[in-house]
């Protein structure tokens, strides 16, 4: 066989395997583990958790379903009526740069009376740069409920 031809084939095995090992998405396997959850629901909203979709109208259990556990529950009120609102987080890379001079100076290469993994002790004034690599929570979806049903939800695009 040509090699060409057996790299062909061994791509296209390779892409069998991988569609193969595809994994599940979160809402399918809070399907799997919720199914009288999921039974309840309309087929107009059983094809929306499917898709991780939430619309106005919903019950909580879809949207949980749908988006999962939140990461925060608010209550309140809105026009006279209690309201509860769903916020999930997720968190973004931030780089910060930064540099250390003199005593005292916080930075990645040396510390003051401190370790360094890769430069062993290190003690007394010092210097270095270097990047930081942080992250910061924000919110990226959030929904409102109204007697149990979403009456507004949002999702950072």
């Amino acid at each position: 066989m040509s090699a060409p031809r057996l790299t062909v084939l061994l791509l296209l095995a390779l892409a069998a395997f991988s569609a193969g090992c595809a994994t599940k998405s979160g809402a399918e396997k809070r399907i799997e583990k919720n199914p009288q959850l999921y039974g309840k629901l309309s087929d107009r909203d059983r094809e929306l958790v499917r898709n991780g979709e939430v619309k106005e109208g919903m019950s909580q259990e879809a949207v949980f379903l749908a988006w999962g556990r939140p990461d925060r529950v608010m209550s309140g009120g809105r026009d006279g009526k209690s309201s509860e609102k769903w916020a999930y987080f997720d968190s973004q890379p931030v780089s910060n740069f930064s540099v250390g001079i003199g005593a005292g100076a916080i930075h990645p290469f040396y510390t003051n009376f401190g370790v360094h993994p890769a430069f062993g002790y290190s003690y007394g004034p010092g210097w270095g740069y270097g990047t930081d690599i942080d992250f910061v929570s924000h919110i990226s979806r959030q929904v409102e409920f109204t007697n149990g049903k979403v009456t507004a939800w949002e999702r950072t695009r």
